[in-house]
Formats: C-alpha cells, sequence, structure tokens
C-alpha cells in the first residue's frame, strides 16, 4: 500500500516510522528545501516515552530518562512547592519515566529511522486532490498548526484562536549541576505570568516564560534589549530563573503566541486522509502535550494498519478517529483551562495557590497518572478520560 505524508516536522516522521514499520511505502513531503526542527527542548511525559516505544524507539529516548527523576511540579515565583507530584510514584504507575530532551536531536532520531530516500523536501501540497498525492492510498495530513490540508477539508472551521499569552523557548547552555534548580513551573499570582525549567540529560537547560501582551506592551524587538525586559520582569523570582535567562545567547531563543485549534474537530478523518498532530488538535502547551499527543497519533494510527490492505483502509481510519478525537479533544479542554486557571492575578491568584498547596502529593499524583497512561492498541483505560 502505498502512503504519504505531509510534513516532516516531529508529528510526521513519527507518523511515516508508524506506516513503514506497519509494513507500508512512504514518502514524506516537506514544503521547505530541507529537513529540521525549530524549537529549543521538548519534555515528554511518560505517554509519549511510551508511544515512541511503540515506534521502536524506546531504548534511545529512555536512557535520557535521568534528569527530572527528582521530581517537578508547581511552585510559586520563589520556589515554594504549590502542586507537586511523586515522580517515582508516576513512573511506575504509567510504565514510563519523564524525559527531556533537545527538539532537533529528538528529529534527528526520528529521520534517521526511516529508509533512506523517505522524505522529499520543496513539494508544497495545498489540498487532497494536489497532484503530489496522486497515486497515494493514504494521506496524512501531519503539515502543522496551519495546515493547508485542514483548512481545504474543513473550510468551515474558525480554524486557530491566538491565547493572549506569548511564550519565549531556549536552552541554556549551562551545568544543570552548578545551579540550584528548581524543575517545573514557577507561577507568579501578580503578574500570571510563568517560568519553567527542566534539566537535559544531553547538557543546558531547556527553559520557558510566559507573560500576555495585553498586560505588559510587546517586548523589544533586538535580542539584547528584549533579554533585559524579561530579566527586568524577572528580578525578584527565584535566582535560578535569572541565571538561566542571563546565560542563554539571546540570538537563540525562539518566541511564539501559543494558539489552539478550537473548537475540536468532529474527526480527524475525510475519505484517504488522515489528520494528525498540530494539523488535528492544536493545543496550548500548557500540559505539555502538543508533541506527545502526535506521537500517540503515530502510534494507534500505524497499530490500526498493521498487515492492512487498500481495502481496509476505510476501517482502520474510522478506528484511528474514534479513539483520537475524545483522547484529543479532552486534552485541548484541559489546556484551554489550565491556561486561564494559571494566567489568573490578584485575589483569584492567591486563592488559587492556597487551594494548591492543600492538594496532597497523592491526590496530585492519581490525577496525573490516567493522563500519563498509553496503549497504542487502545485497549487499557489510557483512552478513558
Amino acid at each position: 500500500m502505498r502512503t504519504v505524508v505531509v510534513g516532516g516536522g516531529l508529528g510526521g516522521l513519527a507518523a511515516a516510522l508508524a506506516l513503514h514499520r506497519a509494513g507500508h511505502g512512504v514518502a514524506v513531503l516537506e514544503r521547505r528545501p530541507e529537513v529540521s526542527e525549530v524549537g529549543a527542548g521538548i519534555g515528554l511525559p511518560p505517554n509519549g516515552v511510551l508511544a515512541l516505544g511503540a515506534l521502536g524507539l524506546g531504548g534511545q529516548i529512555r536512557a535520557l530518562a535521568d534528569p527530572l527523576r527528582t521530581g517537578a511540579g508547581l511552585r510559586d515565583r520563589l520556589g515554594r512547592p504549590l502542586l507537586v507530584s511523586d515522580q517515582q510514584a508516576l513512573e511506575r504507575a504509567a510504565g514510563a519515566p519523564f524525559v527531556v530532551a533537545p527538539r532537533s536531536w529528538l528529529h534527528g532520531v526520528l529521520a534517521s529511522a526511516l529508509p533512506a530516500g523517505t522524505v522529499l523536501t520543496d513539494v508544497t501540497v495545498d489540498g487532497p486532490d494536489d497532484e503530489a498525492l496522486a497515486g497515494a492510498d493514504l494521506v496524512v495530513a501531519a503539515d502543522g498548526a496551519r495546515s493547508r490540508l485542514r483548512a481545504a477539508l474543513f473550510p468551515q472551521h474558525p480554524g486557530l484562536v491566538g491565547s493572549g499569552e506569548h511564550a519565549v523557548r531556549a536552552i541554556a547552555p549551562v551545568d544543570r549541576h552548578a545551579l540550584d534548580l528548581v524543575p517545573g513551573e514557577l507561577a507568579d499570582h501578580r503578574s500570571g505570568e510563568r517560568f519553567g525549567c527542566l534539566p537535559m540529560a544531553k547538557g543546558g537547560v531547556y527553559w520557558y516564560s510566559t507573560w500576555r501582551t495585553a498586560r505588559t506592551g510587546a517586548p523589544p524587538d533586538e535580542p539584547g534589549a528584549w533579554q533585559r525586559w524579561l530579566l527586568a520582569r524577572r528580578a525578584d523570582w527565584h535566582p535560578s530563573v535569572i541565571a538561566l535567562i542571563s546565560a542563554t545567547p539571546p540570538e537563540t531563543v525562539h518566541v511564539t503566541e501559543t494558539e489552539q485549534l478550537h473548537p475540536p474537530l468532529p474527526t480527524f478523518v475525510c475519505g484517504r486522509v488522515a489528520l494528525l498532530g498540530d494539523a488535528a488538535h492544536a493545543m496550548t502547551p500548557d500540559l505539555g502535550q502538543g508533541a506527545c499527543q502526535a506521537f500517540e497519533d503515530a502510534a494507534v494510527l500505524g497499530a490500526a494498519l498493521t498487515g492492512a490492505t487498500v481495502k481496509d483502509v476505510p476501517a482502520a481510519l474510522a478506528r484511528y478517529s474514534a479513539l483520537r478525537c475524545p483522547r484529543t479533544a479532552d486534552f485541548q479542554r484541559q489546556a484551554r483551562r489550565m491556561n486561564r486557571l494559571l494566567g489568573m492575578t490578584g485575589p483569584a491568584a492567591r486563592l488559587r495557590d492556597a487551594v494548591f498547596r492543600r492538594v496532597p502529593t497523592a491526590v496530585a499524583t492519581k490525577a496525573l497518572i490516567a493522563q500519563f497512561r498509553f496503549d497504542a492498541a487502545g485497549t487499557s483505560d489510557s483512552f478513558v478520560r
């Protein structure tokens, strides 16, 4: 069976690997002149590690698991705990660790697992009837949050909605052992702004920071001035925040407004086309599940199509959509709620912090376990919301 994946990002390469392992010929069409991944680091909760394991990459991914075994959580701007889970208990219950890696490294791992010549660059696909897709028995639309294929297949859908919140992501080239890091996320009840950091086994610390432009105004465009602006806003936060921002070359940061696909799509399938990753369910990064859900998509799609022939495609895609739509829609809703909750300011935010501090670690851990379980065949409670 001839399959084509549109998009050579993390989700597209994962889909291609899943289809290749399912026994099908696959080509990846990438519109850019070269295949690469833009961004800084990526946090992979256990379900993302399990999904990549289903694609045959478990050993390489799990080798990077050590940095977060001390745990992480939500804290106030000074690093004092608000909502903390038991990382070891999560790992045992979910069956996989939390992993942090450079996005470029993970992209390379996925690309190197594919047969030579799988990815074709400088190929633009505008719709399902594009000449580049002629002869394909199955098309996977993995062309990102601004998917042209999704726009063509669902012309009545309103598409992406901005959150009003901007995020900067970067990797600080520092020795994680030399800093008093507080892994996880810090939230400031005064401004609704956040800062998170995750140490990486391959060196350096992945960090991110958020703010709402309607409250702060736009930061300066020039990298050095931008860095000074952020440092001024984080001056009275935990000392590691200042250390990480200061150690990062300003020209290496990535700043974007976070966005979501709202409302969720009613189906991920239209004819021979299956949507995957951000093309199907772009969400704000507040749960750290964007890429993980793309990897889950790929694993489920591969399982549904293993050994399939052309006549089996409609049933396999129907199963894929039935399994993936409810879970990803729930993550989209949860991410929107978390974005609003963590963006609170004033008395509401102080009340939020007080409530969070009273949540027992065991309760917080239990809430995450269901989220972090995953079974590519869809036979376990990993798909129960």
